[in-house]
């Protein structure tokens, strides 16, 4: 007769697996009656935990690696927020590693980098054939997050589909387009969600026969943004047009410099943005909307499914896009 696994205890128990990990953890986040119940069915089954593979699953660090591209803007705070809490309340910390440029990159190609030093890893917003080459340094439980890979656990969102739906949706404004590129830092490793969405904005436009009437490569840094702002002014089309920007931080960004230069949206221009942020809301910008809390939690549930190793097959999950209309795509009277 085979052993009593941890998935008896949790049906015998009226609960899920993740209970019975916290009740063995001594966890306090769960109620007397729950406890008594899951200690009741580990007595009556006999089931004794595998102290060996409970350390490795569970955690011998009680570490969790985050590498990803930077650290600071509302994405990835938004990102990092959903993420953090799950894994908290697991008893594990979150440790952050942001990439920054060519240096740390290769650094993080080496076994012995001191992000490793952890249970499991989260890759954000990477691609990690990129990151790594044929040879990850990592071995331990590893999920990727607003990335995909098909040999990897991944949540992720549709960026092209997004593209798509953001192209689609300036396409019905029927107003001369602006395409306002995100530009990677020059020593930063790429990130596969600007090639995703440009590549669905562009396959999109040239289906129709249109290509954009402008196109502006720019990083989100001030310096940048004013030069962009600046070429806009000089090369616009004549009339009204609309401004397809690739994230809410450029769109947002440039609004600010346009406004330097005299012009006013909703008159002389539309914005569209990406990520649908709460900032991007609260300015009456139109988006395309990313739910990036509930890709945290979700990762941090795979995440956590692939530390306890009650994941037998590669989980991909993918969010689908929607669009949030608000007033910077609406012309006022007068000014078409």
């Amino acid at each position: 007769m085979s052993r009593p696994s941890l998935r008896d205890v949790a049906r015998r128990a009226n609960v899920g697996t993740t209970t019975v990990s916290r009740v063995l953890n001594n966890h306090p986040n769960i109620s007397e009656g729950t406890r008594a119940r899951v200690v009741a069915a580990i007595e009556h089954l006999g089931y004794l935990p595998d102290v060996g593979a409970r350390h490795f699953r569970l955690g011998r660090t009680h570490a969790v690696s985050a590498l990803l591209p930077m650290i600071g803007t509302p994405f990835y705070e938004t990102l990092l927020t959903a993420l953090h809490a799950p894994l908290v309340n697991e008893g594990f910390d979150l440790a952050l590693f942001p990439l920054l440029g060519s240096q740390r990159v290769r650094r993080y190609r080496e076994p012995g980098a001191l992000a490793y030093r952890a249970d499991a890893l989260l890759i954000v917003s990477q691609n990690p054939d990129e990151l790594y080459g044929a040879a990850p340094p990592f071995r331990g439980p590893t999920v990727l997050v607003d990335a995909q890979h098909p040999g990897y656990h991944s949540v992720s969102f549709d960026n092209h589909s997004a593209g798509r739906l953001a192209a689609e949706y300036a396409l019905d404004r029927r107003l001369p387009i602006v395409f306002l590129d995100g530009a990677d830092a020059p020593d930063a490793p790429g990130s596969p969600v600007f090639v995703a969405r440009r590549t669905g904005v562009l396959q999109t436009l040239g289906r129709h026969g249109i290509r954009p009437a402008l196109t502006v490569s720019v990083a989100s840094d001030q310096d940048g943004l004013r030069h962009a702002a600046r070429d806009i002014a000089l090369q616009r089309p004549a009339g009204p047009f609309l401004i397809l920007a690739m994230t809410d931080d450029l769109a947002l960004g440039l609004r600010q410099h346009l406004q330097d230069h005299g012009l006013r949206l909703g008159e002389e221009y539309l914005l569209l943005g990406f990520d649908g942020s709460a900032a991007a809301a609260a300015a009456g910008l139109s988006s395309v909307v990313q739910p990036v809390q509930a890709m945290g939690e979700a990762a941090a549930s795979v995440l956590l499914g692939a530390l306890r190793g009650e994941l037998t097959t590669i989980v991909q999950q993918q969010f689908a896009p929607t669009l949030r209309e608000a007033r910077s795509t609406s012309l006022r009277v007068g000014a078409a």
